[in-house]
């Protein structure tokens, strides 16, 4: 066949385009009632570790609601002096300290799970689904420590100021509400911190990769 009568054939492939909100083929994607599930089952199979994360939450907490509620207390005690300066920062470095082992134990439990991750990945896990379920985790166990770490602490305090002054004087006027707001704020800063320091454990967990995963021996 001469060059002047041959042919180039070209084929072309046009893209398909995928509807938009659409999952990508053999992803999965965890509703977050079975991301919540999936974080208690985890927790509870690793109760000890869950345990100790929990309570570092918990006693960090407990200093601030305690120190708190003793200015709370002692605004309201005539001639009583409210706590230092230098206590607040106690509690801040309490919290840095608390921070700083949450985010070990979850690195530690990462490392754990490494085939667990590759495998629900290797289902169809998507990164954001590995994401969620150890940032459930993490919010669950600073909810745990934040309440119990709350409360103890308004107890301790109560019962330290109420051995020395009148139980009447505890409750004057909005005390209450006071106690309230020092222990939903606690509360708060327990799920926020416990969230924050998980972070980056979460997101190293979620862009594992798979193949990687699996092979790794702890």
């Amino acid at each position: 066949m001469s060059s002047e009568n041959s042919e180039t054939i070209t084929t072309s492939v046009e893209p398909v385009a995928v509807p938009a909100g659409a999952e990508a083929i053999g992803s999965i994607k965890f509703p977050v009632s079975e991301a919540f599930r999936y974080s208690l089952e985890s927790i509870s199979k690793r109760f000890t570790r869950a345990l100790i994360t929990a309570l570092s939450v918990l006693l960090g907490i407990a200093f601030m609601v305690t120190l708190l509620t003793m200015a709370t207390i002692l605004s309201r005690a005539p001639g009583a002096k409210p706590p230092a300066a230098y206590q607040y920062w106690m509690v801040v470095i309490a919290l840095l300290v608390c921070g700083v082992g949450i985010i070990n134990s979850m690195l530690m439990s990462v490392t754990e799970r490494y085939k667990e991750i590759g495998t629900i990945k290797c289902l169809g896990a998507t990164d954001a689904s590995v994401l969620e379920i150890f940032l459930i985790e993490a919010l669950l166990l600073g909810l745990l420590g934040g309440v119990i770490g709350a409360f103890a602490g308004w107890i301790a305090a109560i019962a330290i100021y109420g051995s020395q002054l009148e139980f009447a004087i505890l409750f004057t006027g909005d005390a209450i509400v006071e106690y309230l707001s020092h222990i939903g704020l606690a509360i708060l800063i327990a799920a926020g911190l416990s969230v924050i320091a998980a972070a980056y454990p979460a997101f190293y967990a979620a862009k594992l990769n798979p193949a990687e995963a699996l092979r790794y021996e702890v």
